[in-house]
This record gives structure tokens, C-alpha cells and sequence, in this order.
């Protein structure tokens, strides 16, 4: 395949879509589209929480992580909570109870866990409709934290592709040359201790773009929800 190379002009005459972290409308066949592209703070649950009598009246619900790179597990988990009228797991976890003099010793490594928390759910009347959650491989950390507590809890269908496959908590340090890096410091697991770091969370439905669909403006993932809200309801 050949590409032309383009100019700074040639970019202009296409700008790119303003990016919102919150987007929400409704699609054919009264769905609900909510577009939730970062956890970073508590206006997400704000935003879903004013949006939510509307969102209440639709047919059923998506919910887009596809590129949600994360932020506070807690605000995904609040999200969760409008889904539901009873307690739901989050993932548990567990870090390295790290001391080197037992290292230098050949002391067998230890570690701290936790197992997943006991979540509320928000009031007394939740969405009672269908709902999907949309995931892709850019959704990571509390993201992937709230695809996993999604899936626990039995309540839709993930569509689309694995998720990142990492884990939370990074550990931010300089780098020589004003560079930064993270590492993650702690080992993320489903409620039951099923996996997902290296692996992601699997879609229950598996859909993915092609470089046919970009080009054309489809949303292969988006239009494979649709169609199995089409085929699921009576």
C-alpha cells in the first residue's frame, strides 16, 4: 500500500472532533448511547447522575469505555451502581509485601491482598432495561476495573475487543532527561481470582473496526451492539 504524504494544509481541511469525556444521545430503536471516556474525577458520576431520567427512559443502554484509560475505580463502580438494586463485587487485589533483607535470606515473598469490595448500589430504583458495555483495547486500569465488577455482575453483554490487560496503581518515577515512567504496583483479579492482567477483559461478543470500516465511518462495535439489542428483545 502507498500513502501520500500530506501537508499541514491538506490536515487542516479535515479538523479533528472536539473530544468529550461524557457524550450522550440516543439512537434508532429508543437506545441509549453514554460515552464514558475517563474516570479521572468525580464529574463523570455527576454528568451520568443529571443525565440519568433521561437515560431512564430508554429501551436499553450502552455504555462506551472503548477509550476510557481510567482514572478513579470508584467512579465507574458509582456508575455500576445506577444498574442495580443490590451489593455487586469489585475486583480484588493484592501487592508485594516487599522486604530485602527476607529477599537476601531466600525467604519466600509475601504479599498483601484484599478481596473484592462489598459495592451499594444507588438507590432504590435502578435501570432495569438491557445494557451493553462497549470495550476495546484502550480501555484500561479503572476502566478495566469497571468492565470487570460489569461483568460479575451478570447484568449485560461486553462487546467488542479485550480490553488493555493491565492492572492499576502505577508507581510514577523521573526518568534522565525530564521523561517520566509508571509501573503498576499491585495484581488485579476478578471477584472469583480469574484473571485478566496480560490477558483483558474478553467481550462476550467479539467485534473489531477494519481499516474498510474506518475509512467508511462505521462503528463495526457500536452497530454489532445494535444489532444484538435487535435480536435479544421480543
Amino acid at each position: 500500500m502507498t500513502l501520500p504524504r500530506k501537508s499541514f494544509a491538506d490536515l487542516a481541511k479535515y479538523p479533528e472532533k472536539p473530544w468529550k469525556q461524557f457524550e450522550r444521545r440516543t439512537l434508532a430503536g429508543n437506545v441509549a448511547y453514554v460515552a464514558l471516556r475517563s474516570f479521572g474525577n468525580n464529574a463523570m458520576v455527576k454528568e451520568f447522575d443529571r443525565a440519568f431520567e433521561s437515560i431512564r427512559t430508554s429501551d436499553a443502554l450502552i455504555l462506551d469505555v472503548r477509550e476510557n484509560g481510567g482514572g478513579s475505580s470508584s467512579v465507574g463502580w458509582s456508575i455500576l451502581g445506577y444498574l442495580t438494586d443490590h451489593e455487586f463485587l469489585s475486583s480484588q487485589w493484592r501487592t508485594r509485601n516487599y522486604r530485602p533483607s527476607f529477599r537476601a535470606w531466600g525467604n519466600p515473598e509475601k504479599w498483601y491482598s484484599q478481596p473484592g469490595r462489598k459495592l451499594p448500589p444507588h438507590g432504590p430504583n435502578p435501570y432495569s432495561k438491557p445494557v451493553m458495555v462497549l470495550i476495546g483495547p484502550h480501555t484500561y486500569s479503572a476502566a478495566e476495573d469497571f468492565a470487570v465488577a460489569f461483568d460479575a455482575m451478570k447484568r449485560g453483554k461486553l462487546i467488542g475487543e479485550p480490553t488493555g490487560g493491565s492492572t492499576g496503581q502505577p508507581l510514577v518515577f523521573a526518568l534522565p532527561g525530564g521523561g517520566s515512567a509508571r509501573i503498576c504496583t499491585k495484581h488485579d483479579r476478578y471477584p472469583d481470582g480469574k484473571e485478566f492482567v496480560g490477558v483483558g477483559v474478553l467481550p462476550n461478543i467479539t467485534a473489531a473496526e477494519t481499516v474498510e470500516d474506518f475509512r467508511a465511518g462505521r462503528d463495526t462495535v457500536l452497530e454489532a451492539a445494535l444489532r444484538y439489542i435487535g435480536q435479544s428483545q421480543p
